[in-house]
């Protein structure tokens, strides 16, 4: 019965993160623009590599499972390098 049941809250998402999680993941479409926008008020955005596609897409998959929709909101809409900090967007996520 105690399978059941933890099998049944795991599933619908009852008591813990684990059914919402999922729901405030960001898109890959908002996470390539919020990339190209955090590109450009770096100013790295002119840099060529002959592997940057790639590079980009790794950090789509990195902000996919790494950031949420808000944070990326937020990076999409930023205009000043002060707007993006504070968007938790940015650098390595701590440890808890």
């Amino acid at each position: 019965m105690k399978r059941f049941l933890r099998i049944a809250i795991v599933v619908t998402g009852i008591g813990g993160t684990v059914g919402l999680g999922a729901c405030d993941k960001p898109t890959a479409d908002d996470c390539r623009a919020a990339i190209v926008n955090m590109e450009k008020l770096l100013g790295t955005d002119n840099i060529t590599t002959t592997s940057k596609t790639s590079q980009n897409e790794s950090e789509v998959r990195r902000c996919k499972g790494g950031s949420t929709r808000e944070a990326v909101a937020c990076a999409k809409a930023a205009t000043t390098l002060a707007q993006l900090k504070a968007c938790d967007f940015m650098g390595a996520k701590s440890k808890p």
